[in-house]
């Protein structure tokens, strides 16, 4: 290639000189007649033209070699790999059909299991309204949990369309993925299977707190999880967590926890009036509703607030003490999905999207975790059975049904069925503010299906010191 490269230089350099010199003879020859010096131009052309095709030729000439001087082989580069091929390991119909199979056998698809045998999906959507225009039932609320449609847009936008939903459905694939990858680079920020929601969680009952199932403020693909799975309040959002921090009121604005002679009372309150103005719904005219604080019955699946180890009231004058937030080794060293979507057992069930503890991550620090949970549930079940008795035996707080549910025993007066008539009350009922305490922690665990193995610990510290509040 050098050599090609002098021989092109000095082809210009020749070119450059008899161009030259042929302008020279020319001007020179100035004298000549016309036709003489038309001969001798076209002449001299002609040369001119020769010399260049001549020149031309000879830049081709020793440029290539039929019998080349062999160097050195050249080392060779790293294949690369198909750009689908990351993309085709969860993207095929061989990835795909077995976990469709393990959603179709999950709750999420099938509802839960009603004690006559039957399921129930409990899908919420669609608002209902009175006849002048006032909200009846707010299901848009419960929608976040309930629905597809509410829960993408609980994701997206923070809170779901206050209008409700003429059209939804229960959580489906599409509900919790539905989004591009935020990371094609799966190798060094994991890869976040198209989640919705990975980020921090608003938690519902303070929704000025957030939730996160990283133990180190990261992303967690198990923030899917906790976005539901967590204490909730009901739709009118009167009732809190009934500690003084919550700065609960009534409906005439008034805090429900007093301290009084006889110590901290909680005031259980219930108002019956014109239906309330919630946006985009206007205030009653002819329709009456009644509002209450009542419903501190604690929504079930308190799984997520178990699990992390808050919520849960430490009630003063105990002996017994909750360990730390965040402290139990369930929530620093496993999560919702390492358990719950672990690889099938060998028959292939459980597992994967079934969200049934196939038990296999739990063999990592646990020998025989199937017959330890079987001796922690009986633990569990013994235990729990001690503080409902506990609260039963408050029989001026608290009524005890035939099958043995606690509910809080107020004076309130009956429910009046016709939202158009017009008899209205304003009514309460003070409770020592640790036995309201008491039930509120009964009702959280009463509401956890795992029955308090998302944090032992946590759990066998709550139940104590809730009967030690009773006592």
């Amino acid at each position: 290639m050098v050599f090609c490269a002098i021989i092109v230089i000095v082809h210009i350099f020749f070119i450059t000189y008899v161009t030259n010199l042929i302008k020279q003879k020319l001007i020179s020859n100035s004298n000549i007649k016309l036709n003489n010096l038309t001969f001798k131009i076209m002449n001299k052309s002609k040369l001119f033209i020769s010399l260049f095709a001549f020149l031309v030729s000879l830049t081709f000439i020793q440029c290539t070699s039929e019998d080349p001087i062999p160097g050195p082989q050249g080392q060779d580069g790293t294949d690369g790999i198909d750009g689908t091929t990351t993309c085709v390991a969860c993207h095929s119909t061989s990835h795909r059909e077995p976990i469709e199979a393990a959603f179709d056998e999950s709750v999420h698809n099938l509802g839960v299991l009603n004690s006559d045998g039957t399921r129930s999906k409990h899908i919420y959507g669609t608002n209902t309204v009175f006849s002048d225009g006032s909200l009846n039932s707010n299901r848009a609320f419960c929608s976040e949990c309930h629905s597809q449609e509410g829960y993408k847009d609980a994701v997206e936008y923070g809170k779901p369309n206050p209008n409700g939903y003429a059209m939804y459905q229960s959580i489906s694939c599409e509900g919790c993925h539905g989004t591009s990858h935020r990371s094609f680079d799966f190798a060094t920020d994991g890869n976040d299977y198209g989640l919705r929601q990975v980020h921090a969680v608003k938690q519902k009952i303070t929704p000025t707190n957030y939730l996160n199932a990283s133990a180190t403020g990261a992303t967690s693909t198990s923030n899917t999880c906790l976005s539901c799975h967590q204490t909730r309040p009901d739709s009118n959002g009167f009732f809190k967590r009934p500690v003084i921090e919550s700065n609960e009121k009534d409906f005439a604005g008034n805090v429900v926890i007093n301290n009084t002679t006889s110590g901290l009372t909680y005031k259980f309150w219930s108002k019956r009036t014109l239906a309330l103005a919630v946006s985009p719904y206007p205030a009653g005219t002819t329709n009456y509703k009644a509002y209450a604080n009542t419903g501190i019955g604690v929504h079930e699946s308190t799984s997520g607030d178990l699990w992390m180890g808050i919520t849960g009231i430490d009630i003063e004058g105990t002996t017994t003490h909750l360990p730390a937030a965040k402290t139990g080794a369930h929530y620093k060293f496993a999560s919702c999905t390492s358990c719950h979507m672990d690889t099938p057992k060998t028959d292939g069930s459980k597992g994967s999207h079934t969200f049934d503890v196939s038990f296999n991550s739990c063999k990592a620090c646990h020998t025989n975790p199937e017959s330890l949970l079987t001796t922690f549930d009986s633990e569990f079940d013994t235990k729990l059975e001690e503080l409902r008795l506990a609260l039963s035996a408050k029989t001026a707080y608290f009524n005890t049904s035939s099958s043995g549910k606690i509910s809080i025993k107020t004076t309130f007066p009956a429910s009046i069925s016709s939202s158009t008539n017009t008899t209205t009350w304003d009514v309460s009922t003070e409770f020592p503010l640790k036995y309201v305490q008491a039930y509120w922690n009964y009702k959280m665990l009463l509401g956890d299906f795992g029955k308090g193995v998302h944090n032992p610990l946590y759990v066998k510290a709550l139940i104590q010191n809730s009967i030690e509040a009773l006592q």
